[in-house]
Formats: C-alpha cells, structure tokens, sequence
C-alpha cells in the first residue's frame, strides 16, 4: 500500500494536476504557493503536463492518494520556495508518513535533476520520465512487497536454466566434488585431466553464478523504461531481475540454453571416459568399498587405541602401522550404492589421502581381517594390564613429587565431595588452610584436608593444570571432572 498525502497535500486551483506537499519534518502545511518566481514555477510544471496530457494520471492518483485531478507531487519548503527537485515515486512505495510531520528531506529521495534550470522542452523531457517512474510504481503499488517476493520466486524456479540446474543437482554437485578431489591426481593421461578440469570452469561458472535459496532481506529497486523490478540480497550480493509485463525473471547473464544442456551432459561424459580408462584406480576404490563394508572391528580397534594413548606411559602397540591404516581408513567415506555413473560414484569418495589406496591395493581383504584381530587382541591384553606402579612418581612441580596413588586420591574426591569446586578452593584444603567454607562442609575432617601441606598453594595448582595437560582431568565450567579414578583404568 502506498503511503497516504491525503494529510499534507493542498490543491490549488491555478495548478489543478499539482499537489503541494510540505519538505521538513517540522514543515507540517502548506500556507500559500509563496512568491511570485514560485508560482512561475509551478505554472512551468503545470503547462508540461497539460502539454504531455499523459495516460495513467489516475493510476498515479490513487497510487499516492490524491484528491481532485491533482497526481503530480511538487514540494515546498519552510520558506514557500520551491524544491527544485521532483521526488522519486520508490519513497512513496509502502510506505506512510507521520500526520504531526512534513514529509521528511532526504536527499537520496529525489530526482538529480534540477527542474527550475531546464528548458521548456529540457523540462518536459525530464517530467515525461518523471510520469513514466510513476506510472509504473502504480503498478507495483498494487501488490505488497512480500507478494512481489513471492510473485519473483516463483518465476525463477520456472526459469529453463533454473530448472536445468534443479534437474541435474546431483551431477552439478558431483563435478564439483570431483573437481576438488585428490582422486583427480591419480587419473592418466594427466593432460585428459587437466583439460576436464579446464572445461569444468567454463560449463560450471553459470551455475555457481545461480543464487542460492536465503532467508536474507531482499531490496528491490524499479527499471521503468524496462518494466523490470530487481531484488538484490545484499547478504549474497545476487540478483534477479523481474519482468513486471512478462512476468518472468532474467538472470544476469542469460546463458543458451541449447548449449546449457549439451555441456552438462558432456562434462559428465568425458569424466566418464576418462574414468573407464583407469581401470586399476576403479578396481582398488572398488576394493577400498570392500573393505570400509567389511572390517566391523574397526571401530573397537580405534577406541581401544584411544584408551591406551590417554595412559601417561605410552605403548609401543600404539606405534603399530596398522593402527594408522585402521584410523585413515574409519576417515573414509565410501559409496553406499553404484551408480552407472562413474562421475557419481568417484564423487562420493572422501579419502584423507590417496596414499591410502596403495595400502588398500597390497592387502588383501583376509589379510586385513586378520590383521585387525591381532591387533585387536594385543590391544585388550595390553588394556587389562595396570599401566601404574602405585608408588611411581607421577608428575613433579618445583622438586616435589606426586605419586600415582596421591594423583589417584585426589582425583577419587574430584567425583565425590569437591565435584563443581573451584581450584583455589580445592589448592587451600589441600594445602590445610582453613575457612568458613571448608568448614562449613567439614572438608577439614576428610583425609585430603592438608594431604599437601608441605606444597605451596600456587604449585597445588601447577599440578592440577599438568593433570589437565595431559588428559587426567577436565576442566569444567564449575570446578573440574577427573577421567579416570582408579589405578585399573586409564
């Protein structure tokens, strides 16, 4: 809906297309047409349109809620002289203005033109163009900016080259996926490669020139001598161009959609025959499928292995190369199905490196099972081993000591009675120091309560950062978590 002038417009019967609004917020009505040289020149306006006698006055009219005959706006200011300058029909556009208020001076709302400097023929030229902006504003005036949206979103989907891109998405994305791929590496001849990947930029540029489905606020401008209404998503820096009249949207760069079609279709094509040529490369990602559907146990292994990294005296099991193949290998992402596709199916291949596939081809499926089991064993027996020597020194601050039996009293209470309490707090019960907090709880009657007391306050702390350090606790967001609490486990 347009924004009403029904409150500030004045009619003057020497200038009956004319209504005189008033410029400046504490500018609230129009009194007179002011001097002399002022009604000369809205009579100069006047004569122009009588000369243009323009058809959609009407449309204009009730677009800005005018009375009488009048339809066009001319301006005064607080002094009665008049604004030089037509305003644009877009600040009339769903928009309203305060009823205490003038309508507000904003530069950017009004034509570059300065109308009281143009000839007869310069000005009438310039209020041609002027009617046409309007006359086409009234016609968007008609619908809400949202149905407009609506009206241009739906237009777009129906674009030939939309839907093109709609149609063939997995293909469009699997080129882009490949595109980036390490696999590329390892397709011959290189130069088949490098060829694909330098037509890829050329069908691929329209696409990724689309704009993106986005929730952003969308900002419409008008092109009148085309008809046209552009959104623009700031956020995304895309836009779509609508024809009002054919009620379609153009992209920025149409592309030919003849040739569209044919590129998609061939870019796909060459990867597959270039693909087709690689026999091994297919036959070692078909045995990589194998062995990603087959090995079960990984998942066991690699947490086994995790466990066993957290202890602070490291295995030498941990330094088997298996388990580094095991951990590549749970990275990759493989086909679930086969597509005839081979662009769709190289597509769905994510592996951390392409040394991988050399390692998948030297083994053979069995040989891997078996590996896996082994590994899997000594990973067990090595688990239920106690890492710890009770009385072993576990970490060390400024010459004093802590054992693995101190480390491990302490951490017991960390899930007990001091679960959520800060660090300084848990340092002064260490350390025996005493107040009404501790007090308060009666950790002054618990075997921790001065267990360090031979330490000083800001050492108790280096520890627990130490033990932090290497993985025993967890810092939380009240007080800290202890991750392991017995000598049996790590």
């Amino acid at each position: 809906m347009a924004m009403s002038l029904t409150l500030h417009a004045r009619y003057f019967d020497s200038y009956p297309l004319l209504a005189v609004l008033p410029l400046g917020k504490k500018n609230k009505e129009v009194r007179s047409v002011g001097h002399k040289t002022e009604r000369a020149l809205l009579n100069r306006v006047q004569e122009a349109l009588d000369g243009l006698q323009p058809a959609g006055g009407k449309d204009i009219q009730q677009f800005l809620k005018l009375e009488g005959k009048a339809y066009f706006p001319v301006f005064l200011n607080r002094g009665e002289e008049v604004h030089p300058h037509f305003m644009k029909p877009e600040f009339f556009l769903w928009n309203d203005f305060s009823s205490v208020h003038g309508i507000p001076k904003n530069k950017e709302a009004f034509y570059d033109e300065n109308f009281a400097d143009l000839s007869k023929t310069g000005l009438s030229s310039h209020i041609e163009e002027v009617l046409r902006d309007y006359r086409f504003l009234a016609r968007v005036a008609m619908k809400s900016k949202a149905e407009w949206e609506s009206e241009i979103e739906k237009s777009y989907d129906r674009h030939p080259f939309v839907m093109l891109a709609r149609d063939k998405e997995p293909v469009i994305q699997a080129v882009e996926k490949m595109n980036r791929s390490s696999l590329l590496s390892l397709l011959s001849p290189p130069e088949e490669t490098a060829f694909w990947r330098h037509r890829v930029e050329i069908v691929m540029r329209p696409y990724r020139e689309l704009p993106e489905p986005c929730e952003h606020e969308k900002v419409l401008s008008f092109d009148s001598e085309r008809e046209w209404i552009i959104e623009l998503c700031e956020d995304c820096g895309k836009k779509k161009l609508f024809h009002v009249e054919q009620k379609r949207v153009e992209l920025e760069e149409e592309p030919d959609m003849d040739k569209a079609v044919k590129r998609i279709a061939t870019i796909e094509r060459q990867f597959n025959e270039l693909a087709g040529n690689n026999v091994p490369l297919i036959e070692a990602l078909e045995k990589m499928v194998r062995f990603k559907h087959k090995l079960s146990g990984l998942d066991e292994v690699l947490r086994l292995k995790e466990s066993l990294s957290r202890r602070p005296v490291r295995s030498s099991l941990l330094e088997d190369p298996f388990l580094s193949f095991a951990e590549r290998l749970q990275q990759t992402a493989v086909p679930q199905e086969r597509p005839s596709s081979a662009l769709l199916w190289f597509a769905q291949f994510r592996l951390p490196d392409v040394a991988l596939l050399k390692e998948v081809r030297r083994r053979s499926l069995e040989e891997a099972e078996q590996e896996l089991q082994t590994v899997k064993q000594k990973l067990e027996q090595e688990a239920e081993q106690s890492p710890y020597d009770a009385k072993e020194v576990c970490l060390t601050v400024k010459g004093k000591d802590l054992t693995f039996e101190q480390v491990f009293s302490i951490l017991q209470e960390l899930g007990n009675s001091l679960q959520s309490q800060p660090l300084h707090l848990i340092a002064q019960l260490l350390k025996g120091r005493t107040s009404s907090q501790i007090r308060g709880q009666e950790w002054d009657q618990t075997p921790l309560y001065g267990y360090l007391s031979s330490w000083e306050e800001k050492d108790i702390q280096k520890a627990f950062k130490k033990l932090e350090k290497e993985g025993w606790i967890e810092k939380q967001t009240k007080g800290y978590e202890a991750l392991i609490q017995n000598l049996a486990s790590r």
